[in-house]
Formats: C-alpha cells, sequence, structure tokens
C-alpha cells in the first residue's frame, strides 16, 4: 500500500473481492492474437491481469515491436514467444521456447483471439476466390484452434479452459464478409468437437460470438461502419459492444465459475443474435 498526502491508498475492494470470487489468483494463461492496444484479445489480457493471472504472449515476428511496447503497460506479462499458426512447425516453436524458459510450468487458461483472410476473400464474390486464399483463411482462423491446443496440451493443467472469438456471420450471412462466414463457422464445428475430444481430462473449450467492434482488423471489412450503425440501431440494448465487454464474458469463462460450461458459442453482441425482424423496419 502506498501513502499519499497522509493517506492510505487501499487496493479497490470491488475488484479484490471480483479478484476472489474469480478464483483465478496466481493462475497462468497463454493469449494468442494480441495485435495492438485496441484489439480484443488487449482487453482479455487486461481483464485477466486485474484478476490475477499471469499472462504468456504469442506474437507474429512482424507486429515483434508493436507487441513488445504493451509490456511495460501490463505487469502481469511474464514473457512473449514467437507464434505463427500457419505450420505445425511454426505453432510448435511457441511451446518449445515456452517449456524451456519455463520448466514445469503450466497453464490454465489458453486464449485463441486469431483470425485472418487474404484481401480477395472480402473483395471478390465468393465463387471466384482462389483454393489458396481459401485454404489460407481457413487455416489461420478455425485449423488454428486445434493446431494450438495439439501443443499446449502438454502445458496444461487438468480442467483448462480455452476460450475463442467466433462472429455472427458463422451462422447468417453478412455482406462482405465472405469466405471468412465459412472459416468462423469451421471454427464453432471445432469447439464442439474439441470440447467432446478434452471433455474426459476435464479440459474446456467454449468460442465467444461477439457484436460487430471497431478493431484494426475489422477496419478491413468493407461497409463495417454501417454493420455497427445499424446494429447500435436495432440491438435489444441498443448499442455496439465493445472489447472490455467481451473480455468481461472471456475471464468468466476462464473462472471456475464457469466450470460446467464447455462446448458453447456464446454471444455477446447486445442481444442483436435473438432478433430476426428490427424495429427499425416497423417505424419502431
Amino acid at each position: 500500500m502506498a501513502t499519499v498526502i497522509g493517506v492510505v491508498a487501499r487496493e479497490t475492494p470491488t475488484l479484490r473481492v471480483g479478484a476472489i470470487m474469480l478464483g483465478l489468483q496466481g493462475k497462468v494463461a497463454f493469449v494468442f492474437g494480441v495485435a495492438s492496444e485496441d484489439s480484443i484479445a488487449w482487453a482479455i489480457c487486461k481483464s485477466l491481469a486485474e484478476a490475477g493471472v499471469t499472462l504468456y504472449l504469442g506474437y507474429q515476428k512482424r507486429f515483434m515491436s508493436r507487441v513488445f511496447q504493451l509490456k511495460d503497460k501490463l505487469p502481469a506479462i511474464a514473457g512473449f514467444y514467437p507464434l505463427d499458426v500457419a505450420t505445425d512447425a511454426d505453432t510448435k516453436e511457441f511451446f518449445d521456447a515456452f517449456g524451456k524458459e519455463n520448466p514445469g510450468l503450466k497453464a490454465d487458461i489458453l486464449i485463441h483471439a486469431i483470425g485472418f483472410a487474404p484481401r480477395e476473400c472480402f473483395d471478390r464474390p465468393i465463387l471466384f476466390v482462389e483454393d489458396e486464399s481459401i485454404n489460407t483463411a481457413f487455416t489461420i482462423s478455425a485449423n488454428s484452434l486445434q493446431r494450438c491446443l495439439k501443443y499446449a496440451l502438454p502445458h496444461l493443467n487438468p480442467d483448462s479452459s480455452t476460450i475463442t472469438l467466433t462472429y455472427a456471420a458463422s451462422t447468417r450471412h453478412v455482406p462482405s464478409y465472405g469466405i471468412m462466414s465459412m472459416a468462423k463457422a469451421a471454427l464453432e464445428c471445432w469447439t464442439r468437437e474439441l470440447a467432446c475430444h478434452l471433455g474426459p481430462e476435464g479440459h474446456r473449450v467454449n468460442a465467444i460470438s461477439s457484436g460487430p467492434i471497431r478493431t484494426i482488423a475489422a477496419g478491413g471489412i468493407p461497409g463495417f461502419d454501417n454493420i455497427l450503425d445499424h446494429v447500435a440501431n436495432n440491438s435489444p440494448l441498443r448499442r455496439n459492444v465493445t472489447q472490455s465487454d467481451v473480455a468481461g464474458c472471456t475471464t468468466w469463462l476462464a473462472s471456475p465459475l464457469s466450470s460446467g460450461v464447455t462446448g458453447q458459442c456464446i454471444h455477446v453482441d447486445a442481444g442483436y443474435s435473438i432478433t430476426m425482424v428490427p424495429s427499425s423496419i416497423m417505424g419502431e
């Protein structure tokens, strides 16, 4: 505790009680997908850190300088290791480096916030997208969940929790989202299958389907501002969700409070997913 002008500055009671209730103090997390301060993965890092979790981040080498700049902003980050989920060998590199520097240490949480598709997946009609681009979208955005867990398992404690991020386009048409809609649908299938496969060992796997959020990645989707406006005007809560909304749900899923939840896709979208006919159509 620090003393300022004779007054003892104490930890915020709400944060302290919340951290105790979550039961995450002293836990360890692998977080994949931090690209910048506006990324959902970074909001998740901050939320887990507040709950007492120690973080180990995987980074793409092309984002190395940007990600390393975040270290001083979050003391809970204990290490960075390169991670490229395009191949088995590159994925394994992260876990080999982690194991070498931290012998015997195991994680309790894995955050998979990874998604990518070549530009033509958004710009071209889906009938004319080349196989190579389609395969890249599926490899990075969907199949990488299986690849990450395959190499993570020896480094995970029993009863671990894995959370991945998907999007509503997995089950409904979103203009301009194209091939990524199918990749996200595949990611949700991986979530269910991996939950069934790993459940007997106590490991849980869940997905969060967020509403549209303004991030660097989303900025590449044509007409994204219009999507934000539509959801804000027609969701039951009449707003868009934020990175912090998703981070809060992620922290709950990472905690023992959700110990009976696995194989689920939880919507954090201000309720938009429950609607069919927007109120605006009815003139409301």
